[in-house]
């Protein structure tokens, strides 16, 4: 049977990862020590039988590191990386939306070989998800929440208005695409009843607002204080350092989503190397009949945020059940 392939960041020395894989890059790229082996540090695999299915793979620091390195050692180790993926057994490699910034070279070798993917599909899905259950937990709240979705020409802003329309009595559609703005304006209108707003200008659309669905390029300026921020455009170690000169708004970069019960690791994933073996498993699928099956049953445990994993049940005794609370004053 073929196998995945999943990347991650580990042991940085005992440095913070507060976003996890993105969290242990920018460790790495500030000079602090990850591991360099090439052995799986983790491996997934069938609950009922124990058949292995794939593994987490700690992404070297010669990948980050790679302009520093001489052209015949760089050359030498990525061969050594790209060979041990084969005697795995490997087909499809997910590197988390940290690709990004790892060496071209690398990746087009990468490429040439194994099926590669980013968890960004996987993510945005669990991040609607996890938006669907925060306005169940606001219950009476939601009536008098002002709504944001910039990127809403795009397919995550699409979904977001869909997700978030039945819920939602004053929301605000904006982008680029004003034809495809009045289009789903129009669509949100037939089917719930909502009149949204519809907007080029990000300012109109982001500024007063207490939940924001950001899935395209914006400046964080315009955002206000103590915002919920769905953040589903692609996400960067740019994006990252943006997002904690902010650290008045709540960023949600995902939904933290949990493995299928018919499927296990033998370490405990952090919360980005379990989307990456969601993006991966969906990779698979072909070759995995019952996947899709698989796939529906997966079960939401919180928000991914710049702290890393937060719980349903964290979040509402932080921010929901406190005297004064922070969010919605």
């Amino acid at each position: 049977m073929s196998k995945f392939a999943v990347m991650t960041f580990r042991d940085t020395g005992g440095q913070s990862t507060d976003t996890g894989v993105l969290g242990g890059l920018m460790n790495v790229l500030k000079g602090w020590h990850s591991r360099s082996v090439l052995q799986p540090v983790g491996t997934i695999y069938f609950k009922q039988d124990g058949l292995e299915m794939g593994y987490i793979l700690q992404l070297p620091d010669f990948m980050v590191n790679w302009d520093v390195l001489p052209t015949g050692r760089r050359s030498k180790r990525l061969l050594r990386y790209l060979r041990l993926l084969k005697e795995l057994g490997v087909e499809a490699v997910c590197i988390p939306d940290c690709w990004v910034v790892l060496p071209q070279e690398a990746m087009e070798a990468i490429k040439e070989i194994f099926a590669v993917d980013s968890v960004y599909q996987i993510r945005v899905f669990a991040l609607a998800n996890s938006i669907k259950h925060l306005l169940g937990m606001l219950k009476d709240r939601v009536s008098n929440l002002k709504v944001g979705i910039w990127g809403a020409d795009t397919w995550a802003g699409r979904l977001f208005a869909r997700v978030m329309a039945p819920y939602i009595n004053d929301m605000v559609l904006g982008g680029t695409a004003e034809r495809k703005l009045y289009e789903l304006a129009d669509e949100v209108l037939m089917e719930t009843g909502l009149a949204c707003p519809v907007t080029t200008d990000a300012a109109k659309c982001l500024k007063d607002k207490q939940l924001v669905a950001v899935a395209d390029e914006c400046d964080f300026g315009m955002l206000s204080n103590y915002t919920i921020v769905a953040y589903a455009a692609q996400v960067n170690l740019k994006h990252i350092e943006a997002m904690k000169s902010h650290r008045e708004i709540f960023w949600i970069l995902s939904g933290w989503a949990t493995l299928p019960d018919e499927i296990k690791a033998d370490i405990e994933l952090m919360p980005w190397e379990s989307l990456g073996v969601l993006q991966a498993l969906s990779i698979m699928e072909d070759e995995i009949g019952e996947m899709s099956h698989i796939l529906e049953k997966v079960k939401m445990r919180g928000f991914i945020s710049l702290e890393g994993g937060i719980t349903y049940d964290t979040f509402r005794i932080r921010y929901l059940r406190k005297k004064g609370v922070i969010l919605f004053p």
